[in-house]
């Protein structure tokens, strides 16, 4: 035994094996989850945006603004296309100072991927992102604004500078033409692609139009009896197919517009990174590597408490 422990009752035995077994279990579950991570990432080949096959794949290009044009970070104001931040206050509890979180955020807004041989929309909503750029800064006030940003939180905004005060400020950012990393869900609309089920539409249409029964008068109701008769029914039905076809070349010539999204099931992870991917090859390896070593500490920890007298 490598450990020397006290003499443990019986009700602390128990406690220290409950607690050992848990972060075997739940070092395991890390140890699988990132090495599903890993194997993605290394197994799945890279798409370009022009021919990517609907469906889960991995995407190599540049982060762009999307049609909204570029973000504001809600703490420092530095123009983005994706934002995370959180602000935090230093508080005393028992004698012991801890960062209390007071408000948090994350951008839902669409940016692009831009590769060279088209673009792609993102939809950040459930991606896990690891940017490169995270800035924390410290200050008086919950509400730091530009203009009345110390010198200090000046310098930790483009730096790991941190400096003093009693609330805590951190940013994650991706700025625009910054590389991008992308796996998840493709998703083409338009250019063809979508056809409408035209019985249903002219359905629809049908329904919509008897639930105005004076305007349906008032367009097929060629013999001015007030009712409907089969031949003018007939007329709106062809009038319905008639715009239904209009609306299916419509949605032809719309142009093709290409989504990347968190995928339906989550066994695939959705992710989003401005490291490369040799960089993201590597953090999950060490990851699985840590996760590994914490799984073989608790189960030591679980057979030193089991051997104990």
């Amino acid at each position: 035994m490598l450990l020397e422990l006290a003499p443990l009752s019986a009700g602390e035995k128990l406690l220290f094996i409950l607690i050992s077994l848990v972060g075997v279990l739940v070092s395991l579950g890390f140890v699988f989850s990132r090495l599903s991570r890993y194997r993605l990432i290394v197994d799945t080949p890279t798409a370009k945006v022009r021919s990517a096959p609907q469906g889960y794949v991995e995407l190599i290009g540049h982060a762009m603004p999307g049609e909204d044009g570029a973000l504001d970070a809600p703490l420092s104001g530095r123009p983005c296309v994706w934002y995370e931040y959180k602000v935090e206050e230093l508080k005393e509890d028992n004698g012991r100072k801890r960062w209390r979180p007071v408000r948090s955020g994350r951008s839902s807004h669409l940016f692009r991927l831009d590769d060279g041989t088209g673009s792609c929309l993102i939809d950040p909503r459930g991606a896990e992102v690891t940017p490169r750029h995270k800035h924390s800064w410290r200050g008086q006030s919950t509400l730091p604004g530009t203009r009345n940003l110390t010198p200090d939180a000046v310098v930790a905004l483009f730096s790991t500078h941190i400096g003093n005060g009693q609330y805590r400020f951190t940013e994650r950012l991706i700025f625009e033409h910054e590389p991008l990393y992308a796996l998840g869900d493709f998703h083409s609309r338009g250019g063809g692609r979508d056809h409408l089920n035209m019985r249903e539409t002219v359905r629809d249409l049908l329904r919509n139009w008897k639930r105005n029964p004076e305007q349906l008068l008032t367009r097929f109701d060629a013999n001015g009896d007030g009712k409907i008769n089969p031949d003018e029914w007939q007329q709106a039905r062809q009038a319905a197919e008639q715009e239904a076809r209009q609306q299916q070349q419509s949605l032809h010539q719309q142009p093709s517009v290409h989504v990347l999204r968190a995928p339906q099931t989550s066994s695939r992870p959705f992710l989003l990174s401005t490291h490369d991917e040799e960089r993201l090859v590597r953090r999950y390896r060490w990851l699985v590597a840590g996760c590994l070593t914490g799984v073989l500490f608790f189960f030591w920890f679980f057979l030193e408490v089991l051997l104990a007298n």
